[in-house]
């Protein structure tokens, strides 16, 4: 490498890090951009996405203690496949999921938000954040993000606790490639629903099929259910206790080339929930 070459990429660095440097009430918040490692002095461990190449991470830190760390790495495979491997090495090294916060969110999301979940060991250290993306054409990603700053506000977060059953909504991804535009969502008081359409033509046996699989996928027992060339649909019952059920709707019926989706649950006995069994009654 020439000079010219390494002091080219010294200046790109320094600007780099100059750029994520900021000013904080409790004083300058700076980073420091690693290529190829994590920090030496890292005290907590944390244990590398199984088949991942580092690319390189940002620590950020202020008044010399860390506040968060950045982690970014290429995986081969699909991200709904890496999380569970990743999350079994976790395991191992002691980091369990932490359900304080949300993770990537439930319901239908678009193709790109990625999946994600948080962890923690025990009551102790920071809060490990990681997400796995799909890139098209290119590697998936891998990104951790390790926050000591979050944990300080974890009792004030607590305190307005979470709705119930916002957990048990799994993220529901369109195939490969299929633009969906969300439609909204929500719920409480034991009921949750997400809608949203996709761009295509392809049947709607066809997408039933997919979103079932991510469903079982997230532990979801599949009750009944039937598709046609208008609409498909099928009943679930949930993992754990609660009596909670599900049901999925896939139409055709808006557009020769959309797809409208519907994801609804809820607990037993929630107010309501007699529009599942007239649905299953009316075939």
């Amino acid at each position: 490498m020439t000079d010219s070459a390494r002091s080219g990429e010294q200046n790109l660095l320094e600007l780099a890090e100059r750029l994520l440097t900021h000013p904080h009430p409790e004083g300058l918040t700076s980073a420091k951009l690693i290529v190829g490692r994590l920090p030496e002095s890292l005290a907590v461990e944390i244990p590398l996405p199984p088949a991942a190449h580092l690319l390189g991470c940002a620590l950020h830190s202020r008044g010399g203690r860390p506040t968060l760390l950045e982690a970014i790495f290429d995986a081969a495979g699909d991200p709904e496949k890496a999380m569970p491997e990743y999350e079994r090495e976790l395991a191992k090294a002691g980091w369990n999921a932490f359900e304080g916060f949300g993770g990537m969110g439930g319901g239908f999301v678009p193709e790109g938000i990625g999946v994600g979940r948080s962890y923690r060991q025990g009551k102790q250290g920071p809060l490990l954040m990681v997400s796995a993306i799909a890139r098209e054409a290119l590697p998936a990603e891998i990104r951790l993000r390790l926050d000591w700053e979050i944990i300080r506000h974890l009792p004030e977060m607590q305190r307005h606790g979470r709705p119930e059953g916002e957990e048990r909504m799994p993220a529901l991804r369109p195939p490969a490639g299929m633009p969906m535009r969300g439609g909204g969502g929500g719920g409480g008081s034991g009921s949750w629903h997400s809608e949203a359409s996709v761009e295509t033509d392809r049947p709607v046996a066809d997408l039933q099929s997919h979103f079932d699989q991510q469903l079982e996928r997230a532990g979801w027992k599949r009750v009944t259910g039937w598709t046609d060339e208008v609409v498909g649909w099928s009943s679930w019952q949930l993992p754990g206790d609660g009596g909670w059920r599900g049901l999925l709707l896939v139409l055709a019926a808006f557009g020769q080339n959309e797809r409208s989706l519907f994801l609804r649950i809820e607990a037993a006995g929630a107010q309501g929930g007699g529009w599942q069994v007239r649905l299953m009654s009316s075939r």
